[in-house]
C-alpha cells in the first residue's frame, strides 16, 4: 500500500467521511490515506467525531409518527433489495454536508460558551447579592449605633445627670458597668463592659432595688466588642433606688433574680 501524502483535499473530505456521506471512490481514497502515516488527518478526524458525538448528545430524541416510520421502512426495504451500484455522488453533496456539520458544531460550541457565560453571570449575581446583604446589615447596624449614640447623648448630656458605677463580681471580676440617671426625666442609660458571652439559653438582666424590692430594668447581650447598653424608662425617684445590679438569668428574663450576680453598685 502506497503512502499518499497529506493534502488539503483530504482535510476537505474528512467532515463528509465522519458523516458517512462519501461515495465509494472517495471513501476508498480517504481510508487508504488514513491507514497510512498521516497523523494530522487522523487527529482532525478524531475532532470531527468528537464534535458529532457532542452534537448528537445535545439533541433531544424525537419519536417519528407512524406515517413517517412506514415511509422510512419502505425506503430502507427498497434500498436493501436493490443491487449496489457504485456511483460517484455530486461534489456539492460532500461540501453541503461539511457546511451543515460546521454550522451544527459552531452552534454546539456557541451553546457551550453561552452556558459557561450563564453560569459565570449567576455566580457574579450571587456574589453581588451576598455583598448587598452584608452592606444592608452594616447599614442597619450603623443606624442602630447612631440611634443608641443619640439616646446616650440625650441622657448623659442632660443637666443634673448622676452616674452610678457597677463593679464586676464572681465569674466576671474584670467587668464594669455605669448607669447614667436623669432624675428630671426619670430615665437612665446603662452600659456594661467586658462581660463574657453567654450561651443561647442565658441572658444578662439588669435590676434596680427600690423600696426593698428588685425591679427588672431589661435584658441584654454583649456585642462582639464586649459592650452592651440598656435604656431604662419610668424610673422612680432617684433617692428610692439603693442598688443597681446585673445577674445571669434564663433567656427572656425572669420576674425576680435567680442567677449569679456579675455586676453591682
Amino acid at each position: 500500500m502506497s503512502d499518499i501524502p497529506h493534502s488539503t483535499r483530504f482535510e476537505e473530505l474528512l467532515p463528509a467521511y465522519a458523516l458517512g456521506a462519501l461515495d465509494l471512490d472517495e471513501l476508498r481514497e480517504i481510508e487508504e490515506h488514513l491507514a497510512g502515516s498521516c497523523g494530522e488527518c487522523r487527529r482532525q478526524l478524531g475532532l470531527w467525531n468528537r464534535d458529532l458525538e457532542e452534537l448528537a448528545a445535545s439533541v433531544t430524541p424525537v419519536i417519528p409518527s407512524e406515517t413517517t416510520r412506514a415511509r422510512i421502512l419502505r425506503v430502507t426495504a427498497g434500498v436493501a433489495g436493490a443491487a449496489p451500484s457504485p456511483r460517484r455522488l455530486p461534489w456539492w453533496i460532500s461540501v453541503a454536508a461539511a457546511a451543515l456539520l460546521a454550522v451544527a458544531v459552531w452552534g454546539v460550541a456557541g451553546q457551550l460558551r453561552m452556558r459557561g457565560d450563564i453560569e459565570r453571570l449567576k455566580a457574579e449575581r450571587n456574589s453581588l447579592a451576598r455583598q448587598v446583604e452584608r452592606l444592608d446589615r452594616e447599614v442597619t447596624q450603623a443606624r442602630s449605633e447612631a440611634q443608641r449614640a443619640s439616646q446616650a447623648l440625650q441622657v448623659v448630656a442632660a443637666p443634673g445627670v448622676q452616674s452610678v458605677t457597677l463593679a464586676g463580681l464572681g465569674p466576671a471580676p474584670q467587668a464594669a458597668g455605669h448607669t447614667y440617671v436623669n432624675p428630671l426625666r426619670h430615665d437612665a442609660l446603662f452600659y456594661a463592659f467586658d462581660l463574657p458571652a453567654l450561651p443561647q439559653d442565658k441572658t444578662y438582666q439588669l435590676w434596680y432595688i427600690a423600696g426593698g424590692k428588685p425591679v427588672s430594668a431589661g435584658t441584654f447581650a454583649m456585642d462582639p466588642g464586649g459592650i452592651a447598653s440598656v435604656k431604662v424608662e419610668q424610673l422612680p425617684a432617684l433617692a428610692s433606688i439603693k442598688v443597681w445590679a446585673v445577674t445571669i438569668e434564663p433567656a427572656g428574663g425572669v420576674p425576680q433574680p435567680t442567677g449569679a450576680m456579675v455586676l453591682k453598685s
